[in-house]
């Protein structure tokens, strides 16, 4: 966020140094030198990339998620309001300093008058409601996905090595009969909501969500790094468990997920014309989810390929067990299946 807004702020200066005219509250800013033009950029965009950044946060909790984008449109633009006013004042203040220029009380409403304060607060306005809307495009997609898009990474079929979490609902065949359509469909929004933290801790990537399953992704290196791809699900049902209570009250149950995971080569392309997306093609996607389904023959809670296990790092905190060779539907060779506890 501070990132964007210095930027943005450095746009600004750039176009209103090499534009038409020459007087305005800026005017003085020209005067500077570069070491401190560039020492004051970065502090109005620090404060306002805070501010902003505060804003932004505030509306990804919970109570605001489950309300409609022209909601939180609205409120974000109140809020950028107040805020963009609350800026321009820090702003008129932080150039003053640089710039050395005490103002009268009547020159400063002057310039709250003015017509390039009005161009400098919509222009603050715009930038606000810009950023905010990618971020809001960029949650659409998942972390990561909308750079990789605009770069065009994946407009050519490549071959990437990656690992795969089917993550699903146990026992939903049976929820959904007891609680009916509309109210399962409020728990599933509840669980993939709370699965959020830990997208966040282990750099998750998102790939579908297939009713009550959740498709999640690595690259491999950060994947295997601290084990994230196995510590990911233990922490999950941690984060369910510590909720039991909210799931108890609302639902009459607690939810618990089954997981499988596995590690292999698959060929990355971005389709589609008028919806676009990320897409994986490749057996590993099938082989993940033959072993996510076979959780229940064995009765447990977490099952890993072989090949996966044989590649994770060391940790105490994790305890393997092999289960056996399987033929799963569809395959010629049979896979090794694990289960996988956390001490």
């Amino acid at each position: 966020m501070i990132l964007a807004w210095i930027i943005a702020i450095m746009l600004y200066i750039f176009l209103r140094s090499y534009g038409v005219g020459s007087e305005g509250i800026d005017s003085p800013i020209r005067e500077l030198e570069p070491r401190q033009l560039l020492l004051m950029i970065i502090l109005i965009g620090a404060f306002a990339g805070v501010v902003y950044g505060s804003i932004e946060l505030l509306f990804d909790r919970p109570f605001f998620q489950r309300r409609s984008y022209i909601r939180i449109i609205m409120g974000k633009l109140i809020l950028f309001f107040i805020a963009v006013k609350i800026m321009m004042a820090i702003a008129i203040l932080v150039t003053q300093v640089f710039t050395n220029a005490a103002l009268e009380p009547g020159e400063i409403a002057q310039i709250l008058r003015s017509k390039i304060y009005w161009v400098v607060f919509v222009y603050f306005l715009v930038v606000a409601g810009i950023i905010s809307f990618v971020r809001m495009v960029s949650q659409k997609f998942g972390p990561g996905i909308l750079w990789k898009m605009f770069i065009g990474k994946y407009r050519n079929p490549r071959e990437e090595l990656r690992v795969f979490m089917f993550l699903d609902l146990r026992s939903s065949t049976t929820i959904a009969e007891k609680l009916g359509h509309i109210k399962f469909s409020r728990l599933i929004q509840d669980c993939f909501a709370d699965l959020t933290p830990v997208i966040k801790k282990h750099a998750v990537e998102i790939y579908q969500y297939v009713g009550d399953e959740a498709v999640m992704s690595w690259p491999v290196e950060s994947g295997l790094e601290d084990n994230h791809c196995i510590h990911c699900y233990f922490d999950y049902m941690e984060v369910l468990a510590s909720k039991s209570d909210h799931y108890e009250k609302t639902y009459g149950l607690r939810p618990f997920f089954k997981a499988g995971v596995h590690l292999g080569k698959v060929i990355v392309a971005e389709v589609g014309l008028i919806k676009r997306e990320i897409a994986y093609h490749g057996d590993v996607l099938n082989t993940t989810a033959r072993i996510q389904g076979m959780c229940n023959a064995y009765e447990e809670q977490l099952l890993v390929s072989d090949h996966l296990v044989q590649s994770l790092y060391p940790d105490d905190l994790l305890q393997s067990k092999r289960m056996g060779e399987e033929l799963l539907k569809g395959k010629k060779t049979a896979v090794t299946v694990h289960a996988v506890n956390r001490a």
